[in-house]
């Protein structure tokens, strides 16, 4: 869909320098009906923009709409002054996201604290988000943690614990292929996930929700209630080609900086045999090393973008661009 430049939110200039259709307000096809989207955007600091550009991509990935994109906050995300800043610049709050006549809401995932989610400072003004768009928003869109979230606020599922974290890029299969979010989705996928809980298959469809997508190997990736008034995402279909080597990287130093007390696993899938070895000739200098932190500066990342690819990224296009044919429908 033409993305529509309403507002000065420097990462829609961003993709559409990288390609996406971008155009004014002025400058619009009037025959394509309008949508707008809120976008709660709740990830770390460090992923901030690049959670905008991700999911900007996805829902400009369909050009029969013109979408107005209104990123929101809400309190109890703790921000540094740097990223307060800028959500004070280009985001809107939530009251002001109920007055304008929204047809759709995305909300990310988040960094926790708390073992339990109601324990979180983020909870009371996100319980009050879902609920009021499950009334007032054609379709509300779940990532990851919000996913559990949902769930939790809706049906009073806790998610479980996995143990070990589950990451990397897996295979999947598409359950039901005439549902109207998977259309033209190819029957046999890969997703990637990057998550600690879990909500298993069975509980979704013990309260009569929809499993669309899933994996023997790792459990649903996505689901969707029978109106397709919330729909669910344990994995991360926004996610860049070189979104994991990221997180891979800024757990790696964690590990060096002393935060976590084992080195990280790799992510599953996701490197080829090359890249594996130098990951692996990485972690045996890192743990060998007597000044861990000169190790920072050693992390061998431009070798590893070259290793890594983007398997899911046709699926979530397609996904998204029924999503948004269904909101606008």
């Amino acid at each position: 869909m033409p993305l529509v430049q309403h507002n000065n939110l420097p990462s829609i200039e961003r993709v559409r320098l990288e390609g996406v259709e971008v155009r004014s307000p002025d400058d619009l096809n009037t025959a394509l009906p309008d949508i707008k989207i809120g976008f709660l955007n709740m990830m770390p600091d460090a992923a901030i923009t690049a959670t905008e550009r991700q999911f900007l991509r996805l829902v400009g990935s369909n050009n029969n709409v013109n979408c107005y994109f209104y990123p929101l906050s809400i309190k109890g995300v703790e921000r540094s002054a740097d990223a307060q800043a800028y959500i004070d610049q280009y985001y809107i709050d939530y009251t002001t996201l109920k007055s304008l006549g929204i047809n759709a809401l995305i909300i990310t995932g988040a960094n926790v604290s708390q073992p339990l989610l109601q324990n979180e400072l983020f909870w009371p003004e996100l319980i009050e988000v879902l609920a009021w768009a499950k009334n007032n928003v054609r379709s509300t869109l779940c990532s990851c943690l919000a996913t559990h979230a949902a769930v939790k606020v809706f049906y009073d599922i806790d998610r479980q614990h996995l143990g070990d974290k589950c990451w990397g890029v897996f295979e999947h299969q598409v359950f039901n292929k005439q549902h109207s979010l998977v259309q033209d989705v190819e029957p046999h996928l890969h997703m990637c996930h990057s998550r600690f809980n879990d909500i298993p298959r069975s509980l979704f469809e013990k309260h009569n929700v929809d499993v669309l997508i899933g994996s023997e190997q790792v459990g649903v990736q996505l689901a969707a209630e029978k109106d397709i008034r919330i729909v669910y995402f344990q994995g991360h279909p926004e996610y860049d080609d070189i979104s994991l080597l990221k997180e891979y990287k800024r757990e790696i130093m964690r590990y060096i900086t002393g935060e976590l007390d084992a080195y990280p696993p790799v992510p599953q899938n996701y490197f080829n045999q090359q890249a594996m070895q130098l990951v692996t000739d990485y972690q045996i200098c890192v743990e060998q090393a007597s000044d861990k932190q000169a190790m920072l500066e050693l992390f061998p990342e431009n070798d590893l973008k070259k290793s890594v690819s983007h398997p899911w990224k046709k699926s979530a296009n397609v996904i998204f661009a029924n999503w948004i044919n269904f909101v606008a429908s």
